[in-house]
């Protein structure tokens, strides 16, 4: 044997060192499959021929992108409910096989979907939460993007609605002769009136028309005494009361 060489399908070229024993090294690859030729020749220029199917995956060392789009773009939000949606996109050069999330104030999971993803019911403490959200891809490589997320304990409403009969009088009892009358008045509160009722512990109740100005008409006595009591109610379910106690009678003349 007077010379061994080699050729690649791909690309590429050479001489082996040696002949009876022969080496190569440093052959070049490309990515896929390379067709590696191996000839030995004689002083006479015979040759043969032998082949190495070599098939290349390079190394992937390109971390994914990571974007958090929902609830917002930025890098800060806040909120006063104690639970979080997220969702976004990630991309890699090859594919993504996961996303998940930590919150630095506890709590973590696996996002669904991956290109695009989403993570419902993140719980959130009071104050500040970091959420870190992680794309990976099959050779592990990551990437994350971050958002600062505050919770702000709304605050809890406890004080009651103020209600006001001003009209057929401002005191707490009225007489009448009348089977029928209306009443108005006025409610305030400090966050915001959202009903006024009405109830007739002798019978019969409704709503009134208004909130902080009210009035209810059409309202039925039954003789004697009739306590009307107007209800203020809030948003938050807080009920302010005032009652006027109504003597209903009737006047028949005088005999004669």
């Amino acid at each position: 044997v007077t010379q061994v060489t080699w050729t690649n399908s791909r690309g590429g070229s050479g001489t082996a060192s040696g002949t009876t024993n022969w080496s190569v090294s440093g052959v070049a690859l490309q990515s896929g499959s390379n067709v590696l030729t191996v000839t030995a020749r004689d002083a006479a220029n015979n040759s043969t021929a032998d082949t190495l199917t070599v098939s290349y995956t390079p190394a992937d060392t390109t971390a994914p992108a990571i974007t958090v789009s929902n609830p917002t773009s930025g890098s800060t939000y806040s909120t006063a409910s104690s639970t979080l949606n997220l969702g976004g996109t990630a991309s890699d050069n090859i594919g993504v096989t996961q996303v998940t999330w930590t919150n630095d104030r506890g709590g973590s999971g696996t996002a669904t979907g991956t290109t695009s993803w989403s993570v419902s019911g993140v719980a959130l403490q009071s104050g500040s939460n970091v959420i870190t959200v992680t794309a990976r891809d099959a050779a592990n490589n990551s990437a994350t993007d971050t958002l600062a997320v505050t919770f702000t304990t709304p605050d809890v409403d406890v004080t009651a609605p103020v209600v006001t009969i001003t009209s057929p009088a401002s005191s707490p009892t009225y007489s009448t002769t009348s089977s029928s009358f209306t009443l108005t008045g006025t409610a305030s509160d400090d966050v915001g009136v959202t009903q006024v009722t009405w109830a007739n512990d002798r019978g019969g109740s409704g709503g009134a028309g208004g909130t902080t100005s009210w009035s209810a008409s059409g309202l039925m006595l039954q003789s004697g005494l009739n306590a009307i009591t107007v209800t203020a109610r809030d948003a938050a379910g807080n009920a302010g009361f005032r009652t006027l106690t109504v003597s209903y009678g009737q006047t028949y003349p005088s005999p004669a």
